[in-house]
């Protein structure tokens, strides 16, 4: 070797040990995780264990800490993503990103390769979607994300459908409720302890999630058990809906569903039942399982929570897709009959009155018709899209202003050719593939994204990025790009390829939503 080549890597050795960047080899004191430099500028640890296996007696049970282990851990691959509720869900096919089971409760942190103990790094921890039945979106790439806006990215699985939220007399008594949301708080809890080690800051945590996780974030903003707490200081919340929470005498019934699936109906302690069987038997195609009241996590409606000012103080960024119904409406309605039946399927105290102003508000409204789709497939699209989305950012944000807190909206409205064509639109978290990035989420993004719509993505993602550093989208926003104003009354940031711009919600939206979100005539918001 070369005597200058040699005094060359020495000095890089030496600068890498002054610097005291993180090691792949991570201390956590239950286990050593040993992670890996990717090459990109960023390192990664795969599959930590955030809580103990819930398997046996702690099926059903809260979190507990993760078991002590003395060898050192592979952190090079995801863990285990969660069961599903129903055993046809998507996650329960082959895939190559992930394998589902039981065993489920890990996480996954991403950081810049030169982050020290002592950079304080701001953390971003994702709450996937999935309806609260499925990890949808289960093992991004966050390696984007981290090195270009210089911070932590932490994502998580928790528990879904029986699993993580089973309710009952008897689950209250011999487990615990909402185990799902607990999950959560207990991967927020494992940030705030382990993350210095990694580069980040746990004074610095904001919560982004979409579809059920955006859901779960506005459960955690008004829990009381978070209200005050210093878990977190911001949050992102992609495509909410108001979660339809049931009361204990509805939850029985679910339980009961579940005892007659399962064949515990009959059992003398049908809990015991449930927890020896093995864990796929648990699925099942009709029975339903939701975040739920209880006396802890959640006490009332998120709705009536925020009406009330019961909710944590912390800046906000809330929006949704332009065409968030065309994946949830189904594709053949063709008729009056079949869109009543859907809103009935999503909302069973629909009354008639509610459903005639529906018709007339939507149903009764010209729409394109698109190939291999019923004539009313997109006017129930439309609805669906208003009240379990675009209405609820109306309240929440609604009731934000009102408050004085610092919030900003938006719109998701890109334009794919081939979605367009196809009638689906700017669908429910399409916005997913700009914040990740297109090869970075679930490897089949729209082909524009590749393309004539890859310019969106440095758009989208620098305001993101400038939110969790700066509690503010505008301070890091790529230059040349719009002032994101804060929502007052209408006020949202419309994301177009090459025309991103502010605009306000329509008047008549504003008014329907007014009607959706009435407690006795409208259709009901929250219910959907």
């Amino acid at each position: 070797m070369k005597l200058d080549t040699f005094l060359h890597s020495c000095l890089i050795l030496a600068l890498s040990h002054s610097t005291g960047a993180v090691d792949p080899l991570v201390d956590l004191g239950y286990s050593k995780y040993r992670g890996r430099v990717v090459g990109d500028g960023t390192s990664q640890w795969l599959g930590i264990r955030y809580a103990a296996p819930p398997l046996g007696q702690l099926r059903f049970a809260a979190p507990q800490n993760p078991p002590e282990k003395m060898e050192v851990q592979d952190a090079s691959k995801f863990g285990s993503i969660c069961l599903p509720k129903d055993p046809t869900d998507w996650t329960m096919r082959p895939n190559p990103r992930f394998t589902p089971a039981e065993d489920c409760l890990f996480l996954n942190v991403f950081a810049p390769s030169s982050a020290t103990t002592e950079s304080k790094l701001p953390v971003m921890l994702f709450i996937q979607g999935g309806g609260f039945g499925s990890n949808s979106n289960a093992n991004y790439n966050g390696s984007d994300l981290a090195r270009e806006g210089n911070m932590v990215v932490v994502s998580i699985n928790y528990r879904v459908g029986p699993y993580g939220f089973l309710q009952s007399r008897e689950v209250e008594k011999g487990g615990s409720l909402n185990n799902g949301m607990k999950d959560q708080i207990k991967a927020l809890e494992w940030v705030r302890d382990n993350i210095e080690k990694f580069g980040g800051d746990p004074e610095h945590v904001v919560l982004n999630g979409d579809s059920a996780g955006a859901s779960s974030i506005v459960i955690l903003l008004v829990s009381p058990v978070m209200r005050y707490s210093k878990l977190f200081i911001g949050a992102i919340s992609e495509s909410a809906s108001e979660p339809a929470l049931r009361t204990m005498a509805q939850g029985q019934e679910q339980y009961n569903c579940l005892l007659n699936a399962t064949g515990c109906y009959y059992s003398t302690n049908s809990l015991t039942c449930l927890r020896s069987l093995n864990a796929t038997k648990l699925q099942t195609t009709n029975c339903r399982f939701n975040p739920h009241i209880d006396d802890d996590i959640i006490p009332d409606t998120t709705f009536r929570q925020f009406e009330k000012g019961e909710y944590k103080r912390v800046p906000t960024i809330f929006g949704s897709c332009t065409d968030e119904g065309t994946k949830y409406a189904p594709q053949n309605a063709d008729t009056i009959e079949d869109a009543n039946a859907f809103f009935l399927n999503q909302c069973p105290s629909l009354s008639n009155s509610s459903l005639q102003w529906l018709d007339k508000a939507y149903i009764n409204q010209s729409a394109p018709v698109f190939p291999n789709s019923g004539r009313l497939w997109r006017q129930a699209s439309n609805a669906i899209g208003d009240f379990r989305s675009h209405c609820v950012d109306n309240f929440y944000q609604s009731i934000l202003a009102r408050d004085g807190q610092p919030t900003w909206s938006y719109r998701y409205g890109v334009l794919d050719a081939d979605q367009e064509a196809r009638g689906f639109g700017a669908y429910h978290t399409i916005e997913l593939y700009a914040v990740w990035g297109p090869t970075n989420t679930d490897g089949n993004p729209p082909k524009s994204y590749n393309s004539t719509n890859a310019g969106i993505v440095p758009v989208v993602r620098s305001y993101w990025t400038s939110f969790i550093r700066h509690l503010d989208p505008n301070v890091g926003r790529k230059e040349g790009c719009p002032v994101w104003e804060k929502w007052e009354d209408g006020e949202r940031l419309l994301f177009v390829t090459n025309g991103t711009k502010m605009e306000r919600m329509g008047d008549e939206q504003k008014r329907r939503c007014e009607v959706l979100g009435a407690d006795d005539e409208g259709a009901g918001a929250g219910a959907a």
